[in-house]
C-alpha cells in the first residue's frame, strides 16, 4: 500500500471504495451515485459531503443527453473531496482572516441574508395569542383556529401591498436618480488588488493568492461578467467565465486557502499577475 493511500485510509477510509466505484461505466453510476455517497458517509469521508450529494443527485436526475457530462462532474467532485480529505488541517483563521471576513459580511448584498424572514410572523402569532387570551371566552376559544388564519391572512396581504408600495418607490427614485446612458449602476471597487500587491511585497503568499482571487471576482463583478453577491463556487464562475487565468487562480486559491499548502514566491507573482490581467481584460470588456 502506497504511502498516499495509507494517508486516505487514516483521513477518509471510506474514499478508496468510493473512487473505486466512481470508475464504474456511465450509466451504471449516474443511479448508483447518491448510493455512493452514503456508503462514503458511513464508511468515513473525511469532511463534509453535502456538495458531493448534490452532484450525485444532479448525476442521478440527468436526462441521458445529458448523463455523460453530469457523471464526469461528479467522478470530479468525488476526486476533489478526497484530495481535500487527504491534505493536513488548515491553520485556524488569522486577525487578517477574520477582518477579511468580517468585511465581507458587512456588504449591503449579505445584510438581507442576515435578517430574520420570519420574526414578523411569529410577531404576529403572539400578538393573535395575546389578543384570544384578552378575550377569554369560550366562544373566543371555539374560533380561535379559525381567527388566527384569518388575521394572519389579513396582516399578511398588508404587508404584502406595503412592501410592493414601498419597492416601486424604490424604483422610481432609483430611475429618475440614474445617469442618462447609465447601463447599471457598477459596484464601487474593493481594496483587494491593493491587499494582494501589499501581501506580495510582505511576503504572505497565501494572502497574496486570496487577495488575487477576491480582486479579480470583483473586476468581473464590476464588468458585469459574473452575477454579485458571491452566491456561486470557484468552479461555477470560471464555468461562467472560461477563464484559463481564472481557473488556474481559483486552483491556487483552493490549495492555498482551503487545502492550507504553503505558496512558494513565484507562485503568489504569478496569482497577483492573473488578477490584472483579468481586470484588464474586463475593464476593456464593460
Amino acid at each position: 500500500m502506497s504511502a498516499l493511500l495509507a494517508l486516505v485510509l487514516a483521513a477518509a477510509p471510506g474514499c478508496p471504495a468510493a473512487l473505486a466505484a466512481g470508475a464504474a461505466p456511465a450509466d451504471d453510476l449516474a443511479s448508483r451515485a447518491p448510493a455512493l455517497v452514503e456508503a462514503l458517509d458511513q464508511a468515513g469521508a473525511g469532511g463534509p459531503t453535502a456538495a458531493l450529494a448534490a452532484s450525485a443527485r444532479a448525476a442521478a436526475a440527468a436526462a441521458p443527453a445529458a448523463r455523460d457530462a453530469a457523471v464526469a462532474a461528479f467522478r470530479g467532485a468525488l476526486a476533489r473531496h478526497c484530495a481535500l480529505a487527504n491534505l493536513p488541517a488548515a491553520p485556524e483563521a488569522s486577525a487578517a482572516d477574520r477582518a477579511a471576513l468580517t468585511e465581507i459580511l458587512a456588504r449591503p448584498e449579505l445584510a438581507q441574508a442576515r435578517s430574520d424572514p420570519y420574526a414578523l410572523w411569529r410577531a404576529l402569532l403572539r400578538l393573535w395569542d395575546r389578543i384570544v387570551e384578552l378575550l377569554g371566552t369560550e366562544e373566543a376559544e371555539r374560533y380561535a383556529s379559525l381567527g388566527r388564519a384569518l388575521f394572519l391572512g389579513v396582516a399578511a396581504a398588508a404587508l404584502v401591498l406595503v412592501l410592493a408600495g414601498l419597492r416601486r418607490r424604490s424604483g422610481e427614485r432609483g430611475t429618475a436618480a440614474r445617469p442618462a446612458g447609465s447601463a447599471r449602476a457598477l459596484p464601487e471597487a474593493d481594496e483587494s488588488a491593493a491587499r494582494a500587491e501589499e501581501a506580495l511585497r510582505s511576503g504572505d503568499g497565501r494572502g497574496a493568492v486570496r487577495y488575487a482571487l477576491l480582486a479579480a471576482l470583483g473586476a468581473l463583478e464590476r464588468a458585469g461578467a459574473v452575477p454579485r453577491g458571491r452566491a456561486l463556487t470557484n468552479e461555477e464562475v470560471v464555468a461562467i467565465t472560461t477563464s484559463a487565468d481564472l481557473a488556474a487562480l481559483a486552483g491556487a486559491f483552493d490549495r492555498a486557502v482551503y487545502g492550507g499548502m504553503p505558496v512558494a514566491p513565484e507562485e503568489a507573482r504569478t496569482a497577483v499577475e492573473r488578477a490584472r490581467r483579468i481586470a484588464g481584460t474586463a475593464g476593456a470588456a464593460a
